[in-house]
């Protein structure tokens, strides 16, 4: 199979920085580059000269760079205003699509992914005549565009059954759940460190650190988790809490919501780490005691609590029916505390952040369990196979 793949156009492949889209859609080509029988791969991305550095480390996977400006044109950003109040229309960058449409015309695929870009869908379904394939890490609606869609594959149930409502084709729709890369998200590979990095933040054997890893932005509840540290009443060891992340993806920006933060955190409690590469997240993870993920919307994937679970620490999440479809799903799990939303929301959280802290110092066999656990929950979505998960959908043989 030729397989193009489409990405957003605010992210660059190889991945140097980014979010879940370009995480996922590198374990996808990754896996592929693995299998005995690859198919050709090629990936439609911005350019970044530090992902081209990268390119050729994949034998079969071609990258071509659309090479336009992180600010659009002025002229497009009216039109794209204009087409969403005539059409609904999503917004679109019209000076990538126009690039990409001109990249597209010169090649012949068998399949075309997008990758979350589903306001291309009829420019390039019309442009290919042909339906296309579409990963869906978030919700769409333009419906009349629909009909171009051959098969969407969502990132949780939930999202999935809310896009069926809305009126998606049942039929054309499937869950394709996120992939974590357990051999790198493998506390063991990080031993050596864990204690001296600890050290780093002022924290001996028995105190404990928590950690959020994350975009800083209002709806993933960073301002909540931190008054919750400020209200957690825990005193039989030290109790920090390590925040790895940034505004946006691998770029160090100081906004109203950073300083709002800083202004929240309790002294000494909370350290900020700042932006870090992807690869460099499970370093963080690996030492810490417990991860906490307080997003306060409705998320429809869990990849961070993922990650969390691979490195074997029990977790404190919301009640966000896609993260809690990852790490608690249909049954049980008592190293995962689910902390409802709404009134009350941060007293709440700094009850489970008291309760988990206590079990971990207490109780070293409930630690020495979640580890276990945690990592075999997450290896059911590793990413070894992944590619083949996706095939076996198109294929029809994962309905």
């Amino acid at each position: 199979m030729k397989l193009a793949i489409v990405m957003p156009p605010c992210h660059s492949m190889p991945q140097v920085t980014g979010g879940r889209v370009a995480r996922q859609t590198e374990l996808l080509i990754k896996d592929n580059e693995r299998s005995s029988n690859p198919d050709e791969i090629t990936v439609f991305s911005r350019y970044d000269e530090r992902s081209q550095a990268l390119a050729s480390e994949y034998k079969h996977t071609k990258f071509v760079y659309l090479n336009v400006d992180r600010s659009e044109p002025l002229s497009n950003r009216i039109k794209s205003a204009i087409m969403g109040k005539i059409s609904s229309a999503a917004p679109m960058r019209y000076d990538y699509l126009n690039k990409l449409k001109t990249a597209l015309k010169r090649k012949e695929f068998d399949e075309i992914l997008l990758e979350d870009c589903f306001e291309f869908t009829a420019p390039i379904a019309k442009l290919t005549n042909k339906q296309l394939l579409l990963h869906a890490h978030y919700p769409f609606n333009a419906s009349r565009d629909f009909k171009y869609i051959k098969r969407a594959f969502f990132v949780s149930d939930r999202l999935r059954e809310s896009m069926v409502t809305a009126g998606f084709p049942a039929e054309r729709a499937d869950t394709l759940y996120s992939a974590v890369d357990t051999d790198l998200f493998d506390a063991d590979n990080y031993r050596d460190i864990r204690e001296e990095k600890r050290a780093k933040y002022g924290l001996c054997d028995d105190d404990l650190l928590a950690v959020y890893v994350g975009r800083l932005i209002p709806e993933k509840g960073v301002v909540e988790l931190i008054k919750a540290m400020a209200q957690s009443t825990y005193a039989e060891s030290k109790l920090k809490l390590l925040i790895v992340g940034a505004a946006e993806y691998g770029e160090e920006i100081r906004d109203e919501y950073r300083e709002q933060l800083e202004a929240e955190a309790p002294d000494d409690r909370i350290i900020f780490v700042g932006g870090v590469k992807p690869t460099s997240t499970a370093r963080f993870l690996a030492r810490a005691d417990f991860a906490v993920v307080p997003s306060i919307c409705d998320e429809p994937c869990g990849l961070s609590a993922l990650e969390a679970m691979a490195c074997g620490l029990p977790l404190i999440i919301s009640a966000s029916r896609g993260i809690a479809e990852y790490a608690v799903g249909d049954s049980d799990n008592d190293h995962c505390t689910v902390v409802k939303r709404g009134l009350g929301y941060v007293n709440s959280l700094a009850k489970a952040v008291d309760k988990t802290a206590a079990r971990l110092h207490n109780d070293p066999e409930w630690r020495k369990s979640a580890a276990t656990s945690q990592r075999e929950r997450a290896v059911r979505f590793d990413s070894c196979g992944y590619y083949d998960r996706f095939k076996n959908i198109i294929n029809d043989e994962g309905k």
